[in-house]
């Protein structure tokens, strides 16, 4: 059976409350309701059909409504740790104590109150290593209007995080398109050719993720993480299928450069008949009169 939350329409909450817009998970309304306190500075409370009533924290003051030999249950968040014993009003005629359930990082503190009376009410403060809460507790002598818990769900939190993972890819793009700016050669970046063929070695680290040249060099662009004290060797195919070994030089770390054009070239790592080998070569099909200067 699908379980449904509800956004709630008003504030005053009791069990009978008149149920709102439906969403799926109590994610899926945390989330939505977060995008709108973004744009509009306001949340309400959601509903999920436990009977749960999740308050956006710092938007309202929560009211919890109890009863008679019945006890509330107040959740804090998944890791939150309350720092001091929870403070109230009225301690002669509300019981309180505290439970966890789960463990670590995904432990949740459950603030339990009990009244011994009815048509009473007082204030509740709880101080976590994260936040103070403020509760309206009340008595209700109407087993109707019994809430048998509550929670809270985070918009601030929930936006600053949506903002710093932006800020994050941000910063990452930015820096993705300052490597990619300086591994291109000067020059106009229609100059650049990048017809060539990379065969061998599917599971070789070093395996080359591009090659082109700008008419004068060729450039080797490596994987990440091939460090370049392992960077393999290069060996230059002349015209007879002979190999030469030929100097190249890391022009940025994942970047090499050679100070030449060729035709074909193998890459080399390992001896002894445990070689792995990739074989790179120049289709040359768009090849025009500047490429050729320099060539082989």
């Amino acid at each position: 059976m699908k379980k449904w939350v509800t956004l709630l329409a008003f504030v005053a909450l009791s069990a009978n409350a008149v149920a709102g817009q439906r969403f799926l998970t109590l994610e899926d309304a945390a989330v939505a309701q977060a995008k709108k306190w973004q744009q509009t500075g306001q949340a309400k409370p959601i509903i999920s059909d436990d009977g749960r009533i999740m308050y956006p924290f710092g938007q309202y003051l929560p009211k919890l409504t109890c009863t008679l030999m019945r006890v509330c249950d107040i959740q804090l968040e998944p890791g939150e740790l309350v720092t001091g014993k929870p403070v109230a009003g009225d301690t002669a005629r509300w019981m309180m104590s505290k439970q966890v359930s789960g463990t670590g990082d995904k432990a949740i503190t459950h603030v339990i109150v009990k009244p011994t009376d009815v048509n009473i009410q007082t204030n509740l403060i709880i101080t976590t290593d994260r936040r103070t809460y403020q509760i309206e507790l009340y008595s209700s002598p109407n087993e109707k209007d019994y809430l048998n818990m509550i929670g809270f769900y985070y918009p601030e939190d929930m936006t600053s995080e949506w903002d710093e993972s932006a800020k994050l890819k941000a910063r990452e793009q930015k820096a993705h398109d300052q490597l990619v700016a300086a591994e291109l050669p000067a020059g106009a970046a229609d100059r650049l050719d990048f017809d060539y063929s990379i065969d061998g070695g599917s599971d070789a680290a070093f395996k080359p993720l591009r090659v082109y040249n700008d008419g004068l060099k060729t450039y080797i662009q490596l994987p990440d993480g091939v460090p370049m004290a392992e960077a393999p060797v290069l060996l230059l195919i002349d015209k007879d299928n002979k190999p030469a070994i030929v100097n190249w030089r890391p022009k940025t770390p994942t970047l090499y450069e050679v100070d030449k054009l060729f035709d074909k070239a193998m890459l080399v790592v390992g001896t002894d008949g445990n070689e792995q080998k990739i074989t790179i070569t120049w289709n040359k099909h768009n090849r025009s009169f500047w490429s050729r200067v320099g060539g082989n």
